[in-house]
């Protein structure tokens, strides 16, 4: 089965650190996809979920700073401070005034961040398998190097089993498809920025969403797989009938007030490729 072909709303824009690339189609509510963190990681992690927001909203999907197809060695960073604000500025020069977010592991970090520091730019935040939240790094920071063809495909794998859309030949597309901007020249060293903040504690935890979270006032959703394996994940599954469905009230009650959980039985991580129409119709219904 051969992957969605997104060249086709591929679009650039020069911002103050570098040029960004991303996606961009459709009419209606303003909906920005951010992607999350690797060397190998884009926009088109969104890639089975676009097309079909598409036919309802107005959506664009960004590589940030540093990442993907947009410029991979930055005179400054790129950092957290960086990605977040060039992700305000690229709304800045889209004329975007307000945006639901939709973010995937790391995206809801940095999307989190821009929700407390600009409240107004944001109408609501959508975590998949978030990030932000777990104190340790995980191992593809902790232990960055360059990706081959067989790690990312392996990786991939972790998606295939009993019940997942994904096919073991579209682990394998896929992980070629992200090779090809882990090998984009500068990019392993370029990131290295950021990398390095992630993986410092005492930088990483300036940044976490723990403290953020109760003050912001848009409607917040998280959706994570019942195998994800980023704190809290596991505890909220875990807790998950014993807290009546409301991580909230369990042992890391690290929510918004207005926050709304769905947890996807046997999915993990990636679960926005496992399971890609189930977790189209949950934006959806939820964006409204």
């Amino acid at each position: 089965m051969a992957l969605p072909d997104l060249s086709k709303y591929e679009k650039y824009e020069q911002l103050t650190q570098g040029k960004v690339r991303y996606y961009e189609a459709g009419t209606g509510k303003d909906v920005l996809l951010l992607h999350g963190m690797g060397v190998y990681t884009s926009a088109d992690t969104f890639q089975f979920q676009f097309e079909p927001l598409a036919e309802k909203y107005h959506v664009i999907a960004l590589d940030y700073l540093g990442f993907g197809n947009s410029d991979r060695v930055l005179g400054n960073g790129p950092t957290f401070d960086v990605i977040v604000d060039g992700i305000r500025e690229f709304l800045d020069i889209k004329g975007l005034e307000k945006v639901h977010v939709v973010g995937h592991s790391a995206g809801p970090w940095f999307g989190g961040i821009l929700t407390y520091e600009s409240p107004d730019r944001v109408l609501s935040l959508t975590g998949i398998g978030s990030a932000g939240m777990n104190a340790t790094p995980v191992a593809s920071v902790s232990g960055y190097q360059a990706p081959t063809a067989e790690s990312t495909k392996a990786s991939n794998m972790n998606s295939v089993y009993e019940g997942s859309s994904l096919t073991e030949e579209m682990a394998g597309e896929m992980g070629l498809q992200m090779l090809k901007y882990a090998n984009r020249e500068g990019a392993v060293d370029g990131l290295r920025p950021l990398v390095n903040q992630m993986a410092d504690a005492n930088v990483r935890k300036s940044y976490l969403l723990q403290r953020r979270l109760p003050f912001m006032k848009c409607p917040v959703y998280f959706i994570w797989g019942e195998s994800e394996g980023i704190d809290p994940g596991p505890t909220w599954t875990e807790e998950w009938e014993s807290t009546g469905h409301n991580p909230g009230k369990g042992s890391k009650p690290w929510v918004a007030p207005n926050t709304k959980f769905d947890m996807i039985p046997g999915a993990t991580h990636n679960l926005h490729w496992e399971h890609p129409e189930l977790i189209t119709k949950l934006l959806s219904d939820f964006i409204g």
